[in-house]
C-alpha cells in the first residue's frame, strides 16, 4: 500500500517527505512503537504549534495496527497510543478518543468526525524533536505530543542511593536514557548527542557521580536500569521473571521499579477484560502489588485521569474514571496538575489525593520544570486543598 500515512505529518510536503524517507529507509514493511531503529536526521524541520522545529532523529517501530481518525478537515493514520491535543491542551490517546471530542489542529480545534480501527498493521515512524520544545507537532495537520515525570522520579531515587528499574512500554530505551543521563549528569539536553561523544567529558561527569553521598538509601548513587518492553506485550509474570533474573545476574537489590505506565501493561494468556477496564486495572494493580511485597521493592506508575479535568485548577480520586481499581490499589496517589497559566510558566503541582499510612489534606508542591535539563526543581510547599 502507499505509505503517505507514515511521512505526511513532518512538516514538509509529502513528495519531499517520501523522498528523503525512500532514499534513506526502508519504508517496505509496517507500524509500530518498539524501534527496530533509529535515523539521526540533520538540516530537516516539523512545523509545531510555536514555529518550525529541528528533527534531531526519526525512529523506526514495529508493526502497530493501524488507527484512523477525521476531522472536518483532516485525517490521520497511526497507532492507538499515539497522543493528540485536546481542548485544554492535555494530551488523550487515539483510542480513547469519541465521535465529537474536540482536538487541536493547526486550524483550531476540530471535532472527531471518524473513528476507525483497521485489521492491518504496519511499520511507523516516530520523531524525536529539539528537546527545548514543548514536543508536539503536526501530523497530517492534527497536533501530537510524546513525556517526564516518571523519569525525573527514577533519576532523584537513584540520586538518593537506591536502585531503580525504568520499565518503558511506549518509549524507546535510547531516548529514555538520553533523558535521564540529561537529568543525572546535568548535560543540557540539546548538547546530549555531541558531549556523549566525548569520553574524558563523559568520564568525569560519571566519576563526579560515583562520588556523589547517595544520601536517604546508600552512601552512593544507585543504578538506573531500563528495560523496553512492547505496547501491552509486558504483564505481571514477565515483570516478575526479569527482576529476578536481573538480581541474580547484576549482584544488585533493585529498590524501585517504576512502570511507565500501568494502563498499557498487557495481562496474563488466558485473560480477557475487553470492555471490562475496572477488571483489567483490578488484575495490573493487585499484580504491581503483589510483585512489590514479593520483591521488598517500591513500585511507581501513572494513569489518566478524565478527560474532565484536563487542563484543571485541581484534581480529585473521582477523576480516575479509566479504573477506580488502580486507585483503590495504590497505598500512595498523587495528581500532576497543569493549567494554562503553569505551561506558560513551566509549572507543575503535585496533590497527594491518597495516602494508606497516614492522614493528609490535600497537601500540594509546586515544582518549576527546568527545560534546559528536564528536571523538576524548587519544590515549593503551597498549601492544602
Amino acid at each position: 500500500m502507499e505509505k503517505d500515512i507514515l511521512v505526511s505529518g513532518f512538516g514538509l510536503s509529502d513528495e519531499r517527505m517520501k523522498d528523503f524517507l525512500i532514499q534513506n529507509f526502508d519504508i517496505s514493511e509496517t507500524h509500530d512503537r518498539k524501534f527496530v531503529e533509529t535515523f539521526k536526521v540533520s538540516d530537516y524541520e516539523i512545523k509545531t504549534d510555536n514555529g518550525w522545529e529541528d528533527i534531531l532523529a526519526i525512529g523506526k517501530t514495529i508493526p502497530y495496527t493501524i488507527w484512523q481518525i477525521k476531522t472536518n478537515n483532516f485525517e490521520l493514520k497511526c497507532a492507538d497510543k499515539h497522543l493528540v491535543f485536546n481542548e485544554e491542551m492535555e494530551t488523550i490517546y487515539v483510542d480513547s478518543l469519541e465521535l465529537g471530542d474536540k482536538i487541536q489542529t493547526k486550524n483550531g480545534l476540530e471535532e472527531i468526525t471518524h473513528i476507525e480501527k483497521h485489521e492491518e498493521s504496519v511499520n511507523m515512524y516516530d520523531i524525536e524533536l529539539n528537546y527545548g520544545s514543548d514536543r508536539r507537532f503536526y501530523t497530517n495537520g492534527i497536533l501530537s505530543h510524546n513525556s517526564m515525570w516518571m523519569q525525573n522520579i527514577g533519576v532523584k531515587a537513584a540520586d538518593q542511593g537506591a536502585n531503580v528499574l525504568f520499565v518503558t512500554l511506549e518509549m524507546g530505551s535510547q531516548k529514555c536514557m538520553k533523558r535521564m543521563g540529561s537529568m543525572r549528569l546535568k548535560i543540557p539536553i540539546n548538547d546530549y548527542d555531541e558531549k556523549s561523544m566525548d569520553g574524558i567529558f563523559m568520564k568525569n561527569k560519571i566519576n563526579a557521580l560515583k562520588n556523589m553521598n547517595g544520601g536517604l538509601f546508600n552512601s552512593k548513587p544507585g543504578k538506573i536500569i531500563v528495560k523496553k518492553y512492547d505496547t501491552s506485550a509486558c504483564t505481571v509474570t514477565d515483570l516478575d521473571n526479569f527482576i529476578t533474573k536481573l538480581e541474580a545476574q547484576k549482584g544488585i537489590k533493585i529498590n524501585m521499579v517504576i512502570v511507565d505506565y500501568i494502563n498499557i501493561m498487557g495481562i496474563e494468556k488466558g485473560l480477557d477484560f475487553t470492555n471490562m477496564l475496572f477488571l483489567k486495572g483490578k488484575h495490573l494493580a493487585e499484580g504491581l502489588r503483589y510483585l512489590a511485597d514479593k520483591h521488598n521493592c517500591c513500585f511507581i506508575t501513572a494513569t489518566q485521569t478524565d478527560k474532565s479535568v484536563w487542563g484543571a485548577n485541581d484534581i480529585d480520586l473521582k477523576s480516575i474514571p479509566e479504573s477506580k481499581a488502580i486507585a483503590e490499589t495504590a497505598d500512595s496517589v498523587w495528581a500532576i496538575i497543569r493549567n494554562s497559566e503553569m505551561k506558560k510558566n513551566n509549572l507543575y503541582r503535585l496533590k497527594i489525593l491518597k495516602m494508606r499510612d497516614g492522614e493528609h489534606k490535600g497537601e500540594q508542591v509546586r515544582f518549576n520544570f527546568n527545560t534546559t535539563f528536564l528536571i523538576m526543581e524548587n519544590d515549593e510547599f503551597v498549601g492544602t486543598a
